[in-house]
C-alpha cells in the first residue's frame, strides 16, 4: 500500500497554495461522488467549481482536496486539507501519475512472438500474444499490451503505450477491378510511423501507407475501437476519440480534437486546431480554429445560424 505525507503532494505543484496539516498522510485516491458523506481522511480528490457550488462542505471529509481559489471559497469549513491550484483536474492528473500510477517492469512475456531482425530499445515491456513483424523498430520505454499485433516495418519512438488487441501496420483498404470485372487488392507498400509519446488504447486498427507512410506525430492520443486508414497523417498533440473513421490519405492537424464517431473522407485536410462535434461527418476541408458539427459538418456558427432560421419558420408556420 503506498502511503505519502501532504508535504511530499505539495512539491509536485510549486505554484499551488495549500492549507492545512503537511504531515497528514493518504494513501488512496477517491472520485469525489464516492467521498460525500463519509470519512476518508486518508483520500485525495478533486473538486470542479461548478460541483463545489452544489456541495455542503459539512458532507467532505478528505485527506486532500485538490480545488480552486473559488471553490476554496466555498468550502474552507470543510474538514479537510486543501491545495488550491489554477486547475485542478490537471492537478490531480499530475498526483495521479507522479505517485499513484502503477509500474510495469521491462519484460517480454513468454508468449510474445518476436522476429529475430526486429531492433527493440531499453526498458520495454511486450505483453502475452504480442506479435512483432519483420524489421520494426521499439524506441525505449515502449509498451505494448497484450494480443496487439505490429507488422513488417513498423517504428516505434520512445515513450509509446499501444494496448490490447490492436493491429498496426497491415495493409489498406484499396482494390482495382481487373479485366474480368473482379476486385483485385493494391499492395501497400508504405510503412506506419508511431513517433514519441504516441497512445493507442484498444482495438484500434492503423494501416500502413500505400507508396508512402502512415504517420503518427509526437504526443497524438488514439482512442478504442479507431479506425486510421493509409497514408494518413496525423499531426502532434491531435486526440482521436472512440469510433473515429479517418479515411486514406487525410492529413489531420496540430492540436485537433477528433470527437467520437466523427467521420473524415479521404484526402481530407483538417486544419490545426480543428473541433468536431460527436458524429460529425467531415467531406472537405476544414479551416484552423473553428468547430464543425453535423452531417455533412459544418462550422458551429453556421449550423447555429441555420437552426435559427429554421426555428423562426417553424413558428410562422405554427
Amino acid at each position: 500500500m503506498k502511503a505519502f505525507t501532504l508535504d511530499s503532494v505539495i512539491t509536485l505543484f510549486p505554484k499551488s497554495e495549500f492549507k492545512g496539516n503537511k504531515n497528514h498522510i493518504i494513501q488512496h485516491l477517491v472520485a469525489l461522488t464516492d467521498a460525500v458523506g463519509k470519512d476518508y481522511s486518508d483520500r485525495a480528490s478533486w473538486i470542479s467549481d461548478k460541483n463545489s457550488s452544489t456541495l455542503d462542505p459539512r458532507s467532505l471529509t478528505l485527506g486532500l482536496l485538490i480545488l480552486s481559489a473559488q471553490a476554496y471559497e466555498k468550502l474552507k469549513s470543510a474538514p479537510c486539507n486543501f491545495l488550491v491550484v489554477e486547475n485542478p483536474r490537471a492537478a490531480f492528473f499530475t498526483l495521479v501519475n507522479s505517485l499513484f500510477k502503477p509500474e510495469r517492469k521491462a519484460k517480454i512475456e513468454g508468449t510474445a512472438v518476436i522476429h529475430e531482425s526486429v531492433t527493440i530499445g531499453t526498458n520495454c515491456y511486450i505483453g502475452h500474444h504480442v506479435v512483432v513483424a519483420e524489421n520494426c523498430v521499439l524506441g525505449n520505454n515502449v509498451t505494448i499490451l497484450h494480443n496487439t499485433v505490429v507488422l513488417e516495418g513498423t517504428v516505434i519512438g520512445n515513450d509509446v503505450i499501444i494496448g490490447c488487441n490492436n493491429t498496426i501496420g497491415n495493409y489498406g483498404f484499396g482494390y482495382e477491378k481487373n479485366e474480368t470485372g473482379a476486385y483485385e487488392a493494391l499492395h501497400h507498400l508504405g510503412h506506419v510511423i508511431l513517433y514519441d509519446r504516441v497512445e493507442i488504447h484498444n482495438n484500434t486498427c492503423i494501416d500502413r501507407g500505400v507508396l508512402g507512410n502512415t504517420e503518427i506525430h509526437e504526443g497524438v492520443k488514439i482512442d478504442n475501437l479507431v479506425h486510421v486508414a493509409h497514408g494518413v497523417v496525423i499531426d502532434r498533440n491531435a486526440l482521436i476519440i472512440a469510433n473515429a473513421m479517418i479515411g486514406g490519405s487525410t492529413h489531420i492537424g496540430e492540436n485537433c480534437w477528433i470527437a467520437p464517431s466523427v467521420s473524415i473522407i479521404n484526402k481530407a485536410t483538417v486544419a490545426n486546431n480543428t473541433m468536431t462535434g460527436i458524429g460529425a461527418v467531415i467531406l472537405k476541408n476544414t479551416d484552423a480554429h473553428y468547430t464543425y458539427v453535423g452531417n455533412p459538418a459544418i462550422r458551429m456558427e453556421e449550423y447555429k445560424k441555420w437552426s435559427e432560421i429554421r426555428k423562426n419558420l417553424l413558428a410562422r408556420t405554427a
